[in-house]
């Protein structure tokens, strides 16, 4: 994969972006849609508490751009006995930001993860799989890069550790009552070190607001069971406009470049043969999405914020056969303090 790149129009959108007043951390849309991490700094001596809840709803595969029926794939033709057919999954992302200066705020996020996955087989079989428990925790800094007016450019410095367990096991129609490991998507970490770099911009002027954010991770390494996630690539941006007082909405175009898997997990039940879950060369993909949110802001001794966000596809390109993201769905609530 390429390694993520800021192109020259990024900085032309700057430059050309309008000018309006200081900027105002107490309007409705001074934070990005809910699902945008690490959008905004603090200033010193700040901390914010948040938490949201993210649900996303995959069924049904796609090679490329075209779907593929599930009959097919395990047809005889289709080469795999088993395919999967569904898989929700839920997050519960704990998060905290503390500023020890206005250039730097460090932050923090803990991730909870519950997966299941449905599959036939081509003897007309169904099964579940499960998995769950504590992912990968993201550590680092949003350092300022240039503050004018209305607008703000920082760093996004972020690491991700291998907290994440990749030794999820679940019982599979071959395997005699045992539990044995599960194929990656059903992994709920990576297993390795992973670097998160990244760039936010944010702007204001009038009643409306703007940002882009472009990052990637990086895997380092094989993990302990001889295989490392494909890097990533992303690129979003957005636009906001304040509706009321305290109310803001924004729409938003998400694209998300994933590669393959590198290295093999040698356990018999991850089976290439079997179910596409196991190959690692059909875990890569591009896609597009766009988003419509609401921030709700409410003003205290300490600050609350209420967003939502949801996320459809616009375009999916996948090495498959892959299951498709159909929905993705982002609730959260911010604990945000007041500006001096």
């Amino acid at each position: 994969m390429k390694k993520c790149t800021i192109p020259g129009a990024f900085a032309l959108l700057i430059l050309a972006a309008p000018v309006a007043a200081q900027w105002n951390a107490s309007r409705a849309d001074s934070h990005a849609p809910i699902g945008v991490m690490a959008d905004h700094r603090h200033e010193a001596g700040e901390v914010m508490l948040s938490y949201r809840y993210m649900t996303m709803a995959m069924e049904g595969s796609r090679i490329g751009t075209d779907p593929i029926a599930d009959a097919d794939i395990v047809s005889p033709d289709g080469g795999f006995m088993i395919t999967p057919t569904r898989m929700p999954m839920t997050m519960h992302m704990f998060g905290a930001m503390f500023a020890p200066s206005d250039r730097v705020t460090f932050m923090a996020m803990l991730p909870l993860v519950s997966s299941s996955m449905d599959h036939i087989t081509r003897h007309g079989g169904s099964f579940t799989t499960e998995s769950g428990g504590l992912g990968d925790v993201k550590v680092g800094a949003m350092i300022g890069l240039a503050d004018w007016a209305n607008q703000s450019l920082h760093l996004n410095a972020m690491v991700g550790l291998p907290t994440g367990s990749i030794e999820q096991v679940d019982v599979l129609p071959i395997s005699d009552g045992m539990e044995v490991q599960l194929p990656y998507p059903m992994q709920i970490g990576s297993g390795t070190f992973d670097l998160r770099p990244g760039l936010t911009w944010l702007g204001q002027a009038g009643d409306w607001s703007w940002g882009a954010q472009g990052n990637a991770v990086l895997r380092t390494g094989m993990n302990d069971r001889d295989w490392a996630l494909g890097d990533k690539v992303q690129g979003t941006a957005w636009w906001a406009r304040v509706l009321g007082r305290n109310l803001a909405a924004a729409v938003r175009l998400v694209a998300t470049r994933t590669g393959n898997i590198d290295g093999r997990d040698a356990a018999p039940s991850v089976n290439p043969q079997m179910v596409p879950t196991a190959r690692t060369d059909l875990r890569a993909g591009t896609v597009v999405e766009g988003g419509l949110s609401l921030n709700l802001y409410i003003p205290r001794a300490r600050a609350f914020r209420i967003a939502g966000e949801v996320l459809l596809p616009l375009v999916r390109d996948l090495d498959g056969p892959q299951l498709e993201t159909d929905l993705t769905f982002v609730l959260g609530v911010q604990i945000v303090p007041v500006s001096h």
